[in-house]
């Protein structure tokens, strides 16, 4: 197996074992030049908690949202992708050099276009879900991120995170010939709850410790996949993707810029495969 050290390109990596966290790339290229980075929908992983905590989960969307045209969906359904909601409406994806969420800026959410396009109860990822519950923890706790930051990010000793990053201070990929790639508007829009969140890597790796500390109860990962002992939670934007993994007792937060879908996830998967087998190999586990 190819050395995921090797992997070319403009990453960051950090493992966590039993001995603590092992930076495994320093910041380099754009990384060592600005502090904030992209969390995409791991900011649903914030946004699951603090609706899990502090909500009954088993109310109608409607209950707080009147224009919603289904009023069997439930708070639950959002959180797990259950709702039959497709991942964004008619009209806003499909242009893959096209930023979805710009025309919403400044806009109000359409609450009419949240009809449920496959039966309740199938998992179908949704950024529209997101969005959703974001708008319902504005109806309860007056704004999203307020919410978040008291239950989840200062809780978890996070200090940096935002949904409205100084551009200077955004970590974000350049073209060959030195021209940026623009972030999509998604802090901006109404769609921030589904993926808008920025933050230092450090402050990544503090969400990583908080979420899956040994006595932390299971609402800290409500949001996040699980395979057989694998748990992990991922967002991909326009131009970075993002992953925090955990397996086998280690686990890996990675950043990536500019390189195919789901590279992070790739290279986190690699790192935790070889730190497992050292760790095994270790221990003198065959």
């Amino acid at each position: 197996m190819r050395d995921p050290r090797k992997t070319s390109g403009d990453w960051r990596a950090s493992l966590r074992t039993d001995d603590g966290w092992a930076t495994v790339r320093e910041p380099r290229g754009p990384y060592a030049s600005a502090s904030l980075l992209e969390w995409g929908s791991i900011t649903k992983g914030l946004v699951g908690t603090t609706a899990w905590s502090t909500l009954d989960v088993e109310r109608p969307v409607a209950h707080y949202l009147s224009g919603v045209p289904d009023d069997r969906v439930t708070i639950a359904d959002l959180v797990h992708h259950t709702s039959g909601l497709p991942r964004l409406p008619d009209g806003m994806a499909g242009n893959p050099f096209r930023d979805p969420y710009r025309r919403t800026v400044g806009r109000p959410l359409d609450l009419s276009a949240a009809v449920p396009v496959t039966p309740r109860g199938q998992f179908v990822y949704s950024n529209l879900g997101y969005a959703l519950l974001g708008a319902v923890l504005d109806v309860v706790h007056g704004d999203w991120f307020s919410a978040v930051t008291e239950h989840v990010l200062q809780p978890a000793g996070i200090t940096t995170a935002t949904i409205a990053p100084d551009p200077v201070e955004r970590v974000i990929p350049t073209l060959f010939f030195g021209r940026a790639i623009t972030p999509w508007a998604l802090g901006a829009s109404p769609y921030a709850a589904a993926g808008g969140i920025w933050s230092t890597f450090d402050d990544l790796c503090r969400y990583a410790d908080w979420a899956l500390a040994p006595d932390a109860e299971p609402a800290r990962t409500v949001s996040w996949q699980r395979h057989g002992k694998s748990t992990w939670i991922n967002g991909e934007v326009r131009a970075a993707g993002a992953v925090i993994a955990s397996a086998g007792g280690v686990t890996a937060v990675v950043h990536a810029l500019a390189k195919a879908p789901h590279a992070a996830d790739r290279i986190a998967t690699a790192l935790i495969g070889q730190a497992v087998r050292r760790q095994d190999g270790a221990r003198g586990v065959a």
